[in-house]
């Protein structure tokens, strides 16, 4: 069975803007651009954005996916001006939160990943 997981972001100047161009990121990569799904907001929760990143992630491929997904992210933090966004991915009960600020090692990322990967399993 494959499922999703939300990607959201916190924390910018325009949080439309800043969705938009952790969009175009995403779908730069060519392993999670097939994966990147919209899903409109409800009108009482739009707020100024009008939709959610969505990531399918395969149940053959948790691991890696979820791994790629988090350096990816990582990754479009770091390249973002200042230090204010942060990214939360939800996958079932687990919650990743990730920021400019963060120094995350291979092993750490590794770990969330894990922690998504079996979260999607049960």
């Amino acid at each position: 069975m494959d499922t999703y997981v939300t990607i959201e972001l916190e924390g910018g100047g325009d949080a439309a803007e800043d969705l938009r161009r952790l969009e175009v990121w995403l779908r730069a990569d060519e392993e999670l651009a097939p994966l990147v799904v919209r899903r409109e907001r409800p009108a009482d929760e739009s707020m100024g954005v009008a939709y959610d990143l969505l990531l399918m992630i395969l149940q053959e491929t948790l691991q890696a996916t979820a791994l790629t997904l988090l350096r990816a992210l990582r990754n479009h933090l770091r390249n973002q001006p200042g230090d204010s966004l942060s990214v939360t991915v939800r996958a079932g009960d687990v919650e990743c939160v990730l920021t400019g600020r963060d120094a995350l090692t291979r092993g750490e990322l590794e770990a969330m990943a894990a922690r998504i990967r079996q979260t999607l399993e049960n």
